[in-house]
């Protein structure tokens, strides 16, 4: 049905404005009156798709939508007037203000916050399964501080991904520039120089002439290797499984699964549907999915996830006792919380190997480039003496 814009009058004489769904304008205007508004215009919006032309909101827009609308509908406010506040606080961001104003009108037109997450196409499936579960329960606002707390920790997590690479990788490049500009501006001159006189070079001159030879021979391939490869990854969205990282990536995901399925079951959603929600947190969804499946089957949890295989099986234990006991969700925090410990301790542990590792190279390379270029400055000196 076609959706209507509406500016009317309400009952108590103040003018508003409406987004309303309606299989006709007719319709829509003997609602409104039986309603007891008196409608001023009526205008009848263009089609448009819900959140297909949007980028989805970042993991920090989610925390903090949470959060804001966790802590306004605690203090026992609407839910509309709520999404209508929010809206004027965001004034200065656009985007963000059009979709409260969407929300807000969708919700006052009579449908669920989670229809409305939904249409817009702009939220983590997660959350809309979770507040799907809140409203039914009537927890909307415990769930959605919960799923703020969630995706807070979440967003710590990648910090700290990008805290432990981000050191290196600045030693990394800023080496190589140090390295580049000696071979391609300072090796070459004094080269010129030695020509002149007819000196012969050094053997580790002569070394890093070849080495500079081949950088610069080199240099547009590998240029366009680094680029093939820098599309490579975007494409597959950073999902390489490279070895020394296999370890500590499998603790992350697990870390995050475990920590969303915690919270989807403890709102009251099923554990297969929880599984689907939570799959595309890894890396591979599809043994989650498998999981589910097998669940589905009438398998219990822990052994739906033995029967895909690649899970530790301390976790596997703990699991078996849980589901015994009764404890799934509690335990399922738990272990979130001990894969997290585990993960941190890993990247920490990597980050520590590799910051001394690149010193290491970096400075072998400079050491025999200062070498190399002092080399014949001694040389130099000595024949004009």
């Amino acid at each position: 049905m076609p959706f209507y814009r509406v500016s009317a009058s309400d009952p108590t004489g103040r003018t508003r404005t409406l987004r309303r769904e309606a299989p006709s304008e007719g319709v829509l205007l003997r609602t409104l009156g039986d309603q007891g508004y008196v409608v001023l215009s009526v205008r009848q919006e263009a089609a448009r798709r819900t959140g297909g032309g949007s980028r989805p909101l970042n993991l920090e827009q989610h925390e903090q939508f949470c959060a804001a609308l966790a802590g306004f509908l605690k203090s026992g406010l609407p839910l509309a007037q709520v999404l209508g506040l929010l809206e004027r606080t965001s004034s200065k961001n656009q985007r963000l203000g059009d979709l409260y104003r969407t929300l807000r009108e969708s919700v006052e037109s009579g449908r669920s916050l989670a229809v409305a997450l939904k249409e817009s196409g702009l939220f983590r499936p997660v959350l809309l399964g979770l507040v799907e579960s809140a409203e039914a329960s009537s927890k909307l606002p415990e769930i959605l501080d919960r799923a703020a707390r969630l995706f807070g920790d979440e967003l710590k997590l990648r910090r700290k991904i990008q805290s432990a690479v981000t050191y290196p990788l600045a030693m990394l490049v800023i080496g190589v520039g140090v390295v580049g500009f000696l071979l391609t501006y300072v090796v070459p001159r004094l080269t010129g120089l030695f020509a002149e006189i007819g000196a012969a070079l050094p053997l580790p001159t002569r070394v890093l002439l070849g080495v500079a030879g081949v950088v610069k021979a080199l240099a547009w391939p590998v240029l366009l290797g680094l680029l093939l490869g820098w599309l490579w990854l975007r494409r597959r969205g950073g999902n390489v499984n490279w070895p020394f990282f296999r370890g500590t990536r499998q603790q992350l995901a697990l870390a995050l699964v475990f920590a969303h399925l915690s919270t989807l079951l403890k709102s009251g959603i099923p554990l297969v549907q929880a599984l689907e929600l939570t799959a595309p947190m890894d890396r591979d969804r599809n043994r989650w999915r498998a999981v589910a499946e097998s669940v589905r089957m009438g398998y219990r949890f822990s052994q739906g996830l033995e029967r895909q295989g690649g899970f530790p099986e301390d976790l596997l234990a703990v699991l078996r006792i849980a589901e015994l006991g009764g404890d799934l969700p509690d335990s399922l925090e738990r272990l979130g919380a001990t894969c997290w410990e585990r993960s941190q301790a890993s990247l920490q542990r990597l980050a520590d190997l590799a910051e001394p590792a690149i010193i290491v190279v970096l400075g072998g390379m400079v050491a025999f480039v200062v070498v190399a270029v002092l080399l014949p400055v001694f040389d130099l000196s000595s024949l004009i003496r």
